[in-house]
């Protein structure tokens, strides 16, 4: 068979019962056993199909799925499908709100990002095996942590990007079906300040606040602001002190800084230390990095590979644009192995990371015909 569409129509039915299993499992970044439970299922699934599987593992615990259909093609005819398992919703969520169609969306937590993209590229997958360029190899990467800046999977993936020339993000399409061109990256950090405790009555001029100094360091930091270059710093979590008759001995603030280059990144940081260097009240400070994301900046490469994906999506009757968003993913990582990338190739959906959060379903046999038949260009 040559038709995708009739393919995919045929399977749709499974897909979204397969779906409705993927979602109703627990799999926040932080709970590793759920996140492993989906990797563990994906890379059944694959196995099962006679798909070549690696399961990757880190501290003995699986925390990629690597498959590739195809092998042993050269880097420049090879493709890569990325994809997340991990989603931002606590333990318990899956079952206080399990999945749901209503129409033609579904609604659940991590419906969209991303785990109706997940599945996509294992089907992806399937199809290639069955109608794809045998001399193309087409592989695909399933990740544990994505969404706390990859600690874990990002040498993973890195080590996968720069074996294959094309890199396709399958992260959710925007609510109007955009796919993703360029992508801000983020750093987040938590500035830690030591002060001196005191009775705020009696000792008052003994103690040094960290809450002070804090609350003027973060007054600094927010100079890094730029609406004209992109750059934006917020300041999400601050904790400290002891009780309101104490002078603070020590706080924490939690902070995401985003930028649009690794330069600008570089200017950042450099600041954010001296500022964390420079005592304003005899306090003491330091910073620590807890996550980060590399910027997706647009290639020659990437920006000729997606005008061909918007050219496929015209003739199929989808009309899409490219977008530049402040939001973060792993292109950013492939984009930096020298990878033309794409993201945002998933089914479409909104309202990501809240209890609203859906997906179209009527989105998801269009959307991957779209990256089949952009797939199958490749080798041409």
């Amino acid at each position: 068979m040559n038709d995708f569409s009739a393919w995919m129509q045929e399977r749709f039915d499974d897909y979204v019962r397969q779906l409705e299993s993927l979602v109703n499992i627990d799999s926040g970044s932080y709970h590793k056993a759920g996140v492993s439970k989906v990797l563990d299922w994906v890379a059944g699934y694959l196995d099962g199909l006679g798909i070549e599987v690696q399961r990757l593992q880190d501290g003995g615990r699986l925390v990629c799925v690597r498959a590739t259909v195809h092998p042993g093609a050269s880097r420049e005819r090879s493709a890569l499908l990325l994809g997340h398992c991990d989603t931002v919703f606590p333990e318990g969520e899956a079952q206080r709100r399990p999945f749901r169609v209503d129409g033609p969306v579904a609604y659940g937590p991590g419906v969209a990002d991303m785990k109706a993209g997940v599945l996509m590229n294992a089907y992806l997958l399937q199809a290639w095996q069955a109608m794809g360029d045998k001399g193309t190899t087409l592989s695909a990467l399933f990740t544990c942590d994505e969404e706390i800046g990859s600690p874990q999977s990002g040498a993973f993936i890195e080590a996968t990007c720069r074996q294959h020339r094309y890199a396709f993000n399958s992260e959710p399409g925007r609510p109007n079906g955009n796919v993703v061109v360029g992508r801000k990256g983020g750093v987040f950090f938590d500035v830690q300040v030591q002060g001196k405790a005191a009775h705020a009555g009696a000792n008052f001029y003994s103690g040094i606040s960290a809450i002070s100094a804090l609350a003027k360091k973060i007054q600094s930091m927010e100079q890094l602001i730029d609406p004209d270059e992109g750059i934006t710093l917020n300041v999400g979590l601050i904790r400290g002190g002891l009780s309101v008759n104490t002078v603070a001995p020590s706080a924490v603030a939690g902070v995401d800084l985003r930028i649009h280059t690794m330069a600008q990144r570089e200017r950042c940081l450099s600041e954010v230390a001296r500022i964390c260097a420079t005592s304003l009240q005899g306090e003491t400070a330091s910073w620590s990095v807890r996550g980060e994301f590399k910027p997706f900046v647009q290639s020659e490469g990437s920006r000729l590979l997606a005008e061909k994906y918007l050219e496929i999506s015209v003739t199929e009757g989808i009309a899409v644009k490219g977008e530049v968003t402040g939001g973060c993913s792993d292109s950013g990582i492939a984009a930096e192995c020298g990878c033309d990338v794409i993201c945002a190739v998933g089914p479409s959906g909104g309202e990501f990371h809240t209890p609203e959060e859906y997906v179209r379903l009527d989105s998801v046999v269009g959307k991957a015909k779209v990256l089949f038949r952009t797939l199958k260009t490749l080798g041409a």
